[in-house]
């Protein structure tokens, strides 16, 4: 029920936007493919291909972590015997290798994480800007966020249900869709800057070098990408 009552709130809204009126003009209203301007943006695939990168290194470096810590172990149990004092010193350096793994794993990732999450907000201020411009030279007062559930088969009711609930707008005129115009407009922008060298530098790996372990998601509210329309 609650559910429900939040969702006609929701359409109430939006209704309320699009006959809305200023004097005598109507309120003008335009939507937004906000997941797929993202995916087009790009400026997206740059940052993908530059956190593919830092991720490549990463495991490289945890691998060759991992690789000294197997071949100390098995140092350990085929050169010394147990109980020695040869073996407690080496059993000593094992363990604080072992730390330094779970160190780099920790620390070290969540800086990379970081780096991840603060790139993804970066390209959402970037649409807001572009949708505000475009809004405002083409006289729009309002856009909405519009998108289409995915086309790949569901995997749990729970998910789809969630999916539906997340739709913000259930039906659009396509004349009212700037999704293209917000595409062109980053991205004809991110040339100009690319072109004169200007604000266009990767982001910092982590720490200031390669050597760290993530394993990035795609968190919630990410603009994740949905199939192309």
């Amino acid at each position: 029920m609650e559910n429900k009552t939040m969702m006609n709130c929701m359409a109430c809204v939006v209704v309320s936007m699009v006959v809305g009126q200023t004097g005598d003009e109507a309120t003008r209203v335009a939507v937004v493919n906000v997941p797929l301007v993202s995916e087009e943006y790009d400026k997206t695939a740059v940052l993908e291909a530059h956190f593919e990168g830092i991720r490549r290194k990463l495991n490289d470096r945890r691998n060759a972590m991992k690789d000294k810590i197997d071949l100390a172990g098995r140092s350990l149990q085929e050169e010394l015997k147990p109980g020695t004092d040869a073996y407690r010193e080496r059993r000593k350096q094992l363990a604080l290798l072992e730390a330094e793994l779970q160190w780099f794993v920790e620390s070290e990732g969540q800086r990379a994480e970081q780096g991840l999450a603060e790139s993804l907000k970066e390209i959402y201020s970037d649409i807001q800007t572009a949708v505000r411009e475009v809004a405002r030279e083409s006289g729009i007062d309002v856009v909405l966020a519009a998108d289409k559930l995915p086309d790949m088969p569901p995997d749990s009711a729970v998910r789809v249900r969630q999916q539906i609930l997340l739709q913000k707008v259930l039906y659009w005129n396509p004349r009212l869709d700037i999704t293209d115009q917000v595409v062109t407009w980053l991205n004809a922008k991110y040339g100009l800057e690319r072109a004169k060298g200007a604000n266009v530098a990767p982001p910092r790996e982590p720490h200031g070098r390669p050597d760290a372990l993530t394993q990035p998601s795609t968190p919630a509210g990410a603009v994740p990408k949905n199939p192309k329309r």
